[in-house]
C-alpha cells in the first residue's frame, strides 16, 4: 500500500483495498436480491465516512430497482469506471457473477504489482519535491552569498582562481543579477508538474485511470478486450460490449475513435478489422486474434492479449522508474560535486602557492 493508497485508506475514502472488498461483497449476493441488500446494509453498518455514506447510496439505488451498473455509475467514486463498464457487460452477457470477482483479482493484483520491486510512483513524488528544495536551496545559497567573496579574498592573496572557479563566480553573478525573474516562473513550473502528478495518482486509485488518459485511444484497449472476451464467450455479438463500453468512457479523443470503431462494427465490419483501421490494435495483435477467431478460442486470445499488453506497459515503467530514480540522484550530485570542487580548488590551490 503506497502513501496515496494509506491517505484514502485512513480517511474512510474510495481505494482498491475497499473496492475490491465490495465487489467480492456484491459477487456473494447477486442472484439474491434480499441477501445482498441485507449485506450491503452489514458493509455499510462496519464502515466509516465518506465510504459508508457511498455503500449506503449504493443500497437506496438497488432497493428503488436500479440496475447494479447504473447504481455503481450513479454513486461517483464509488468503484473504476473500467470496473462499472465491465460489469454493464456482464448484466448484458449473464455472466455477472464470475465479472465481479474477475474486477476483484485485477484490482487486487494492479494494486499489489504497482507497490512490488523497484522504487514506486508515490514515493518519487513525495521524494523528488524534497530532495530539489533542500539541494537547490544549499547549492543557491553558497552561488548567490558565498561564492562573489572568493575573487575578493583570492586576489588579495594573489593567486588566479582555477576554471571551475572562474565559471562558479559567473554563474553567481548572472544569478545574482536575474534571481527574482528565474524564481517564480521556475517555482511555479515545478510545483505544477508536482500537483498534476499527485492529483493523477489520485485519479487513478479512485477511477482506474490516470488523468489525460481519456485523450490517449491505446490505453483502453486491454479493458476493451476484456469486455469483448465476455460477449465472446457468452455467444453474444462483439458490437454490444463496445455500447457498454461507450457508456463509461470519459470524453475526449479514445471515445471518439472506439465510437468510430462501433459504428463500424454495427455497419457490418469485423470488430477486430474495425480496430485494427481505427488505431486500437497492431497489425500482429490483429493477426493473433484473427487466427484465434478462426481456430474457435477467441475469447481466450481476448484475454490473454489484454493481460499482455498490461504486463508489457507494466515492465516499461518499472524501467522508467528505475531509471529516473537513480537518474536524479545523479544529477543533484553531480551538481553539489561541482560547486565543492569550484570552493575547495582555490584552497588547495593557495596552500599549494604558500607551501
Amino acid at each position: 500500500m503506497n502513501a496515496f493508497q494509506t491517505w484514502l485508506f485512513l480517511t474512510n475514502r474510495s481505494e482498491p483495498l475497499r473496492q475490491t472488498g465490495l465487489l467480492l461483497v456484491l459477487a456473494g449476493g447477486i442472484g439474491h436480491g434480499d441477501v445482498l441488500l441485507q449485506t450491503l446494509r452489514s458493509h455499510e453498518l462496519e464502515s466509516r465516512g465518506t465510504w459508508a455514506a457511498k455503500v449506503g447510496q449504493l443500497r437506496t439505488l438497488l432497493e428503488q430497482g436500479y440496475p447494479l451498473s447504473d447504481a455503481l455509475a450513479t454513486v461517483s467514486e464509488l468503484l473504476p469506471d473500467p470496473t462499472i463498464s465491465a460489469i454493464r457487460v456482464g448484466e448484458r452477457t449473464a455472466t455477472l457473477s464470475n465479472v465481479l470477482i474477475d474486477e476483484a483479482q485485477r484490482i487486487s493484483q494492479n494494486d499489489q504489482s504497482a507497490d512490488s520491486g523497484g522504487i514506486s510512483v508515490s514515493a518519487l513524488l513525495l521524494a523528488i519535491p524534497m530532495l530539489v528544495i533542500v539541494i537547490v536551496g544549499i547549492v543557491s545559497f553558497l552561488i548567490i552569498f558565498v561564492i562573489p567573496k572568493y575573487k575578493a579574498i583570492f586576489s588579495g592573496f594573489g593567486t588566479e582562481l582555477p576554471g571551475p572557479t572562474l565559471w562558479l563566480i559567473d554563474i553567481s553573478s548572472w544569478l545574482t543579477t536575474w534571481w527574482y525573474a528565474l524564481a517564480l516562473p521556475l517555482v511555479g513550473i515545478f510545483a505544477l508538474l508536482d500537483y498534476f502528478a499527485h492529483i493523477s495518482m489520485w485519479h487513478r486509485l479512485q477511477h482506474g485511470y490516470y488523468r489525460l488518459a481519456e485523450h490517449w485511444p491505446r490505453y483502453w484497449v486491454p479493458g476493451i478486450l476484456r469486455q469483448l472476451s465476455l460477449a465472446s464467450i457468452s455467444g453474444h455479438p462483439l458490437s454490444e460490449a463496445l455500447d457498454c463500453v461507450l457508456v463509461d468512457l470519459p470524453p475526449g479523443r479514445a471515445a471518439t475513435r472506439i465510437s468510430g470503431v462501433r459504428h463500424q462494427a454495427h455497419a457490418g465490419l469485423d470488430v477486430i478489422t474495425a480496430m485494427r483501421s481505427g488505431g486500437l490494435l497492431t497489425q500482429r495483435e490483429a493477426v493473433f486474434l484473427q487466427c484465434s477467431q478462426q481456430n474457435r478460442h477467441l475469447d481466450w486470445a481476448l484475454r490473454h492479449l489484454a493481460e499482455a499488453i498490461e504486463v508489457r506497459r507494466s515492465r516499461y515503467m518499472r524501467r522508467l522508474l528505475n531509471v529516473l530514480g537513480p537518474g536524479l540522484l545523479i544529477g543533484l550530485g553531480m551538481m553539489v560535486l561541482f560547486v565543492c570542487m569550484a570552493m575547495f580548488l582555490p584552497v588547495v590551490k593557495l596552500v599549494n602557492d604558500l607551501s
